[in-house]
């Protein structure tokens, strides 16, 4: 299950768009479930705070009784963005995965594309998202910009490091939950080959074809096998989910 919480983060933002119509709202919250086969893993909740001007995220994660044994995990992200920009402002990263701890407190200037960090000042690519903050800005994209035939890119800044991911549309499907029949978006980003992903094809994830779309499902291989992660809950939705049944 090491760096499940890091990956779950990350998979909303493979979406992109020009609109900035917000497509959540105060006080939404999802739940998922994580696992390996039939082997249960964890459980990854977030949560959202919403202002006029700010929005709030956090997320947080652990293992189950029977990782714990083995390899304890206790993650939690925090983002602030604004919401006219969906830009990060302020990004906090605190995980105890087995033995490894990783501290991170990153502040966003996206007039000087700089970033603040407890390492130095960086130099970002313009309108970089941080982990959690591409979660909330891969929303806001259209469902018609996901489904186009060529790649797209997102601009990251991850790790004291900027990363440009490729995504591709693989079609759309009916995914079911625990919620409902959901109609899905699915859609394939390239991996980092090395920390998790043996081939950088390794992932496919699905997001609801709505105007929310809302992270559904993901289906990864690893190094050491294979990993699903299935939403089990939703709360305060601003838009209705596209449940087919």
């Amino acid at each position: 299950m090491k760096r499940i919480i890091y990956l779950l983060i990350l998979f909303p933002i493979f979406i992109y768009s020009q609109t900035k119509v917000l497509p959540f709202k105060n006080g939404e919250s999802c739940s998922y479930h994580i696992h390996y086969g039939i082997l249960g893993g964890g459980n990854a909740d977030y949560i959202i705070s919403q202002n006029k001007e700010e929005t709030k995220v956090i997320l947080e994660g652990e293992s189950n009784y029977f990782v714990d044994l083995f390899f304890m995990i206790r993650d939690r992200y925090e983002t602030v963005i604004n919401n006219s920009t969906v830009s990060p402002k302020y990004f906090k990263r605190d995980i105890i995965e087995g033995e490894d701890e990783i501290h991170q407190e990153y502040f966003f200037d996206n007039k000087s594309n700089i970033v603040k960090t407890h390492k130095g000042d960086f130099e970002m690519v313009q309108n970089s998202q941080d982990m959690l903050s591409a979660f909330m800005y891969g929303r806001t994209f259209s469902s018609k910009y996901l489904k186009q035939k060529e790649p797209f890119y997102i601009n990251l800044f991850i790790d004291e490091e900027n990363y440009k991911m490729e995504v591709r549309y693989l079609g759309t499907e009916i995914v079911n939950t625990e919620i409902g029949k959901i109609k899905c978006i699915k859609l394939s980003p390239k991996v980092q080959v090395g920390r998790v992903f043996s081939n950088e094809d390794d992932l496919t994830i699905w997001v609801s074809d709505d105007k929310n779309h809302i992270l559904i499902k993901i289906e990864m291989g690893i190094l050491v096998g294979s990993i699903e992660v299935d939403i089990i809950s939703s709360k305060n939705i601003k838009f209705p989910l596209s449940i087919t049944d």
